[in-house]
């Protein structure tokens, strides 16, 4: 499934059938047809895809027609590695959860710059993966989540990323946008008493 596939999907959905349920589908499913590199492939789109959501649902909408933070070769929101980054250090997600991205992405470069034999039986990705897994216990938590997986490292993968895109959808409809500022003092209309006005407070406070 390319990227521009899964947006048009997650566009789709309404009505009973949530964005969870999707999620729930898709990771039962979807991945188990993938090949290690496509299931790796397809994780890190959908966090990507999340991201991108989660910030622009929070941030001051842009009214134009492309999103310079987000669109252009030069933007600086552009990628993964970007997009953890600015989700962490407004709040928007915790440091243990920006780690386990950067986790994900570290994988997913993996297998994007491997092309040859590589899966999850190669020792440095069973090693992220593992590291994945330990860093929330979610296996050893909750294992009824592990129905209807693989096993192994493939499964823990997909378990982790199962519970980790759930936590960003939620996140996401529950998040409120930020207000446009309003205008300075100097763009709006005034006359000479408010003014003065402010003036006068200027010096009170200096005074003190």
């Amino acid at each position: 499934m390319k990227k521009s596939e899964i947006t048009t999907e997650l566009e789709d959905e309404n009505g009973a059938k949530s964005i969870k349920s999707f999620y729930n589908n898709l990771l039962r499913q979807e991945f188990e047809k993938e090949t290690d590199r496509g299931a790796v492939i397809l994780a890190a789109s959908l966090f990507e895809i999340n991201l991108e959501s989660l910030l622009k649902t929070f941030l001051v909408p842009d009214i134009s027609r492309s999103d310079d933070l987000f669109e252009g070769a030069t933007a600086p929101l552009s990628n993964f590695s970007s997009k953890i980054l600015m989700s962490y250090r407004l709040g928007l997600i915790s440091k243990n959860f920006a780690r386990d991205l950067n986790l994900v992405r570290r994988i997913r470069n993996e297998f994007a710059h491997n092309i040859h034999g590589c899966s999850f039986d190669h020792s440095s990705v069973k090693s992220r993966v593992n590291e994945l897994a330990k860093s929330s216990n979610i296996t050893t938590k909750a294992p009824t989540v592990r129905k209807g997986m693989s096993t192994g490292t493939r499964g823990d993968f997909l378990i982790c990323a199962s519970w980790m895109l759930w936590s960003l959808s939620t996140e996401i409809d529950g998040l409120k946008t930020l207000n446009e500022a309003e205008l300075e003092f100097g763009y709006s209309e005034v006359n000479e008493e408010l003014i003065n006005e402010r003036n006068k407070k200027d010096n009170k406070s200096d005074k003190e």
